[in-house]
């Protein structure tokens, strides 16, 4: 070829290069168009949903979703699903942008967090950009509490407790108020799965959170405790245990919170945490996110630091038919240390949807974020999954749909509002976590540390010792025996 000639397909190619992109963008917007079908990528807990169930004949709540969608847009869904088991699991991948998704439903704390990096979109904008389309449909959002139509169908004192701790969150200088950026999902608290043959009721009240660092000194206990492998939650039983013994740091002697307890990071508060904690590896079988239900279930093991909702769900699968009732039991450490005359505190939290600024399908999320709060949807997962959802009990109570389907599941409807392991009393001995932003390195390092253990066992030392002296020994041997065959024989 001429360079004349080849001069003259150089811009043809440029051009290709440039249209080739557009047309392959058109085409696909076309046949996408055409197709009618649209995707929704949700990161959530790992078994946080209803999943459905065949036998009974009930849907998987996403598929119903996606015929909900179907039926009031016209278009299908396709609905991708992943999980993640802690919430700085899911920080990790987000802040670092591995997350390409359209809703995440983290804790409170780590809400603060994405926010304060000014990563989610605020509903209550995004509901305003979406209303020409939401009313072309038809449809309205009135369950949800974060688009400006009151708490929605969300449980009032719960966004009271949302507002009055995270309502000025601070991101560059801008204040925001997380109530507009996540709708509460799923709540609960911290507390002790235990098994009733092995720990009392007695020792629940006299020993409080005493009962994680074996206190009742029982040898049935010992090494049969299971902590949870989560920084934040074992920290913070770290401190609701010393403030009930009267051990934290001198200078916090005049606390009177539990969220004043809870979120405190100071170096000479790690310092005594890690002490606690690192004392009580002696007493536990170990740590756990997930399996610690199935342990307490085939009793590997008699306590468990557990979140409500797991406790209620290993509760119900531990029905003795012989005995009549249940072998585990949970509790929650409130109310006052009979021997120490101190008050106990406890954790409550509450899980929520976000939607992050790597949205595809806004319209998508919002409305999937209302389907889940209907009351009829809240009360599937609820039953489901174990812990208690974020719609108000009085919604809940007077639906006529929702109290059939709590008999239909084989519940008292009466006994199932009443549960104070379900529905505690929200009051001051229950803190909120806060995000402890430049200190959760810090706190991080001290978890590490405590986890590996800061004493070294004597006799391992010891045996590690015979080792390497016996392997040393013998290659002693075999060198000088080499030296030996190799060195000159006189004549």
């Amino acid at each position: 070829m001429s360079k004349r000639i080849f001069k003259l397909f150089i811009p043809l190619i440029a051009l290709a290069m440039v249209l080739l992109p557009l047309l392959a963008a058109c085409n696909s917007s076309g046949g996408g168009a055409s197709a009618g079908v649209d995707s929704l990528v949700i990161y959530n807990w790992e078994d946080y949903i209803d999943g459905g169930d065949s036998e009974m004949g009930r849907n998987d709540i996403r598929d119903d979703f996606a015929d909900y969608y179907y039926q009031v847009t016209g278009r299908k869904l396709n609905v991708t699903y992943t999980t993640f088991d802690t919430n700085e699991t899911m920080l990790t991948k987000v802040l670092k942008g591995d997350a390409k998704v359209d809703l995440i439903c983290p804790s409170e704390y780590a809400i603060e967090k994405l926010l304060t990096a000014g990563l989610l979109q605020n509903q209550k904008a995004l509901y305003s950009f979406l209303k020409p389309q939401l009313d072309e449909y038809g449809l309205s959002l009135d369950y949800m509490s974060s688009v400006g139509l009151g708490d929605g169908a969300i449980e009032p004192d719960i966004m009271q407790v949302i507002k009055s701790q995270f309502g000025a969150i601070q991101s560059g200088s801008s204040t925001h108020d997380m109530t507009e950026y996540m709708v509460p999902y799923m709540w609960g608290t911290l507390g002790i799965l235990y098994n009733k043959s092995v720990i009392s009721e007695e020792d629940l009240q006299t020993y409080g959170w005493g009962v994680l660092w074996n206190e009742q000194h029982s040898n049935l206990l010992e090494n049969k405790i299971l902590m949870k492998d989560s920084v934040r939650d074992t920290y913070a039983a770290a401190l609701f245990y010393m403030y009930e013994y009267g051990k934290l740091p001198q200078k916090y002697s005049d606390i009177s919170s539990a969220q004043d307890v809870i979120n405190i990071t100071d170096d000479e508060m790690l310092e005594a945490a890690e002490a606690i904690l690192t004392e009580q590896r002696e007493h536990i079988s170990g740590y756990e996110v997930d399996f610690g239900k199935d342990d307490m279930l085939n009793e590997v093991v008699y306590a468990d630091f557990a979140w409500s909702g797991d406790a209620l769900w290993a509760i119900e699968e531990s029905y003795d038919e012989q005995t009549d009732d249940y072998f585990l039991g949970y509790y929650c450490p409130t109310g006052e240390n009979p021997m120490t005359h101190r008050q106990r505190f406890s954790n409550i939290w509450y899980d929520g949807w976000v939607i992050p600024n790597t949205v595809k399908n806004p319209l998508a999320a919002m409305l999937f974020i209302d389907y889940m709060c209907r009351p009829q949807n809240a009360i599937r997962n609820s039953i489901e999954i174990g812990y208690t959802c974020a719609v108000a009990k009085d919604r809940l109570s007077s639906a006529e749909d929702v109290l059939s389907y709590i008999e239909e599941q084989e519940y008292d409807v009466d006994e199932y509002f009443d549960d104070i392991g379900r529905y505690p009393t929200i009051d001051s001995s229950l803190g909120v976590m806060r995000d402890f932003g430049p200190r959760n390195d810090a706190l991080v390092n001290m978890w590490q540390r405590a986890k590996a253990g800061s004493a070294v066992n004597l006799s391992l030392l010891i045996i590690i010792a015979v080792i390497v002296a016996v392997i040393v020994i013998a290659l002693s041997a075999y060198f000088i025996a080499q030296a030996l065959k190799l060195r000159p024989r006189k004549l």
